[in-house]
Formats: C-alpha cells, sequence, structure tokens
C-alpha cells in the first residue's frame, strides 16, 4: 500500500450534494499533477476556485457532467474506492474540466473511447501521478481496467499513455 502525501487525501467526509472540488482535496494544488493539468490559458488555480463535484447515489465510479459543468461522483465509490486510486481519478477528472474550460469536446463518440486524445490526456496525468508515487506497471494496469474495457483495449489505452507522455 502507497503511503499518500497530504495533498493527495481525499475529504471523504461529505454528503451526497455539490461541493467545491478544493474541498475533497484541499492541498491539491500542491501536488506535481498540477504541471500536467494546468495550460497557460486555464491555471491551476482559476480551475481549481470553480471546479465542483457532485456526490451521488448510484452505480459506477466518477465522471463530468458536461450540462453542470462538474464532476459527478458516486457515493459508494466515493467511500469505499482504494485511496489512491480516487485521488488519480479525481486529477484525471479535473483534467476533463480544464479541457471543457479549453473548449474541448470530451465525449466526442466519432473516436474510441480509448483513442479520445481527452481520455488519453486524462488517464496521462493519473498515470504519470501514480508512476511517481510509486505504483508498479501492474498497479498501473490494474487502475486502468474498468468494466467497459477488455484486455486489448486497456493495453491500446496503455499504449497511448506512453506515446503521450513522450510528447
Amino acid at each position: 500500500m502507497i503511503e499518500l502525501p497530504e495533498y493527495a487525501i481525499v475529504n471523504r467526509s461529505l454528503e451526497c450534494g455539490m461541493h467545491p472540488y478544493r474541498l475533497l482535496l484541499p492541498r491539491f494544488e500542491e501536488s506535481p499533477a498540477v504541471r500536467r493539468i494546468a495550460t497557460p490559458s486555464v491555471p491551476i488555480g482559476p480551475l481549481l476556485d470553480s471546479a465542483r463535484v457532485k456526490i451521488k447515489k448510484g452505480e459506477g465510479y466518477l465522471y463530468v457532467d458536461v450540462k453542470i459543468p462538474a464532476i459527478t461522483l458516486i457515493e459508494d465509490y466515493y467511500h469505499r474506492a482504494n485511496p489512491l486510486d480516487l485521488y488519480l481519478d479525481l486529477a484525471h477528472e479535473l483534467t476533463h474540466l480544464r479541457q471543457l474550460a479549453e473548449g474541448k469536446n470530451i465525449w466526442d463518440h466519432s473516436l474510441h473511447y480509448v483513442d479520445r486524445p481527452t481520455e488519453i490526456e486524462g488517464y496521462a496525468v493519473a498515470v504519470e501521478e501514480g508512476l511517481r508515487l510509486g505504483m508498479t506497471e501492474e498497479d498501473v494496469m490494474k487502475h486502468l481496467s474498468n468494466p467497459w474495457m477488455d484486455d486489448d483495449e486497456i493495453a491500446r489505452l496503455r499504449n497511448n499513455i506512453d506515446r503521450f507522455l513522450a510528447g
């Protein structure tokens, strides 16, 4: 089990409802991941100031609701997720909020999920940070695994992430 630094510890005491992102990750601005998320057009401070997380009942994990816009976090996952996975997922989804602020279509269904530039970037933020914190390649592959992707798609996503991070 990787011991998380203070900036990566998610506040898990919140009830269902809308909350500022900074309430879930109060020290996220200290995370090295912000260097990958922030851009000149969307600096990290204003992004964190405006970002919201809606905790709600249901099934699943978390995603960005582009209509609000906000990260929607399923209550059960919020309370039960591995602490590192939850932190990395919140960083991933914050990347999507930045992409939305830049006018990008994060739900571009003309591309397969694992080939969408927005998803590749979101996962790249999580993988780079996870590796920096001590994740093994096996840990990374487990983090990337989810019910809507098969093994070949996960491998393709991992390759896409490597290409993205290589620049």
